[in-house]
């Protein structure tokens, strides 16, 4: 039995959900359309319609996101589609169309966002290896205006990469020290005392009296 809470399982949970209530006659659809704002005839109508959101998730798989997530994307585009729809062409066609537009904004805005993300390690790496190579060459740190010059980087443009290296670095400390932590709790455990903090290993802030 497929476990529920694994991307299968939510899948086939969604597919279940969306193949539960069966397409609308015509004249269903018309009176609902008709009755619209009203929740019932909204809520009636998504739930009918949520077999275009399978159909649009299945052709936009493959490109980024998993199904669930398209699946959740697509439902607010049908939701929008009941607000937008005034009668042009049948409603499922318009819904459809709303939905797989509405999947497609989200498929740009996350390349986009992965693009940018590739793009900030990329710096990242090359600031830090400025860093290196002008120390070892000048024996002094760099300063901004030196990683810049040597980067041909706007000053703007090191600055933000100076902090994201920064916190990249802090981040990659705090879990170093987490992990020494643990293994000292889990050593300590065995021997059945107190674990002992190496004050060496004590971050400014962090304290247990701060």
């Amino acid at each position: 039995m497929p476990d529920p809470t694994s991307d299968g399982g939510i899948e086939q949970s969604l597919r279940r959900q969306a193949g539960s209530r069966p397409v609308l006659a015509p004249e269903a659809e018309k009176e609902l359309l008709g009755r619209l704002p009203d929740p019932g005839a909204s809520r009636d109508l998504v739930e009918h319609n949520l077999d275009l959101v399978v159909t649009q998730a299945e052709r936009h798989e493959g490109r980024g996101l998993s199904f669930a997530d398209l699946y959740q994307e697509g439902t607010v585009g049908l939701l929008d589609a009941l607000g937008a729809y005034q009668g042009q062409g049948t409603f499922r066609d318009f819904a459809s169309l709303h939905i797989g537009l509405q999947m497609d904004s989200l498929l740009e805005a996350e390349g986009q966002a992965r693009t940018e993300a590739e793009q900030n390690v990329a710096d990242c790496r090359s600031l830090d290896l400025a860093q290196v190579m002008f120390k070892q060459q000048n024996r002094r740190d760099a300063t901004p205006e030196d990683l810049a010059e040597l980067l041909r980087w706007d000053p703007a443009h090191v600055a933000k990469v100076i902090g994201m290296l920064d916190l990249a670095r802090e981040r990659n400390d705090l879990l170093t020290l987490e992990f020494l932590d643990d293994a000292d709790d889990d050593e300590t455990a065995e021997r059945g005392s107190e674990p002992e903090r190496d004050p060496r290993r004590q971050l400014p802030g962090h304290g247990p009296d701060e």
